[in-house]
């Protein structure tokens, strides 16, 4: 892993573990997501018609342009918004550093999301239908979960999409996470054992000077 300094988006120069991109499968992934959703849209607009012909309502000439046009202008933002998913997908970039987990992504607004391993409390996988058919069985999501506002409750802070070999990315985030939390603990308990030794210091002088000053 390369471990030297480099000057992150809005966040700053810090130690870089690994840096890491969403496979270009993913493109396909958000493809057929927009392909599905305003197919769902195109079907639900072309019911009008038959509504109106089965419930025997005169459908007018009006209707039929108000229907066309929409149609027209739905497939146009269809293929704008092909368009637009890939530059999207070449704005998605992942850091891992020795403090947090970095999320960098934004079309028109660059967004940087950071997760510090502090707040993190576990790494899920999501493989979904179509993530299987379009990269195989390793291929999904990695959900940064972190502490919720109940006892024992975790909701994902972050996600990491397109990732290939997503159950080793995974067991690599664990085992990272595992590692600054562990540094974390002994750094705590280096100062808590460090400041008892100064407090058992001040009660020792404290009791010489309560023993020289009943001498006097």
């Amino acid at each position: 892993m390369n471990k030297e300094k480099k000057e992150i988006f809005g966040v700053g120069k810090q130690k870089i573990l690994e840096e890491f991109l969403p496979d270009r499968k993913y493109i396909s992934i958000l493809i057929i997501s927009w392909t599905l959703i305003w197919i769902g849209i195109l079907v639900s607009i072309a019911v009008v018609p038959i509504v109106y012909i089965v419930g025997e309502s005169a459908f007018t000439d009006t209707m039929a342009i108000i229907i066309y046009v929409t149609s027209g202008a739905m497939v146009v933002v269809y293929i704008v918004g092909i368009i637009f998913i890939f530059p999207y997908y070449n704005s998605i970039s992942y850091a891992l550093t020795t403090q947090e987990v970095v999320v960098n992504k934004g079309l028109l607004i660059k967004r940087t999301k950071i997760v510090p391993y502090r707040n993190i409390t576990n790494f899920v996988m999501r493989r979904g239908i179509i993530d299987r058919i379009i990269g195989g069985n390793n291929f999904g999501t990695i959900q940064v979960e972190t502490a919720g506002q109940g006892p024992q409750q975790s909701h994902p802070e972050q996600r990491l999409v397109g990732i290939m070999d997503v159950s080793g990315y995974t067991e690599k985030l664990r085992g990272i996470l595992s590692k600054m939390k562990g540094q974390a603990g002994i750094t705590a308990d280096t100062e808590t054992a460090s400041s008892l030794d100064e407090e058992e210091l001040l009660y020792k002088i404290l009791d010489t000077l309560k023993e020289i000053s009943s001498k006097l």
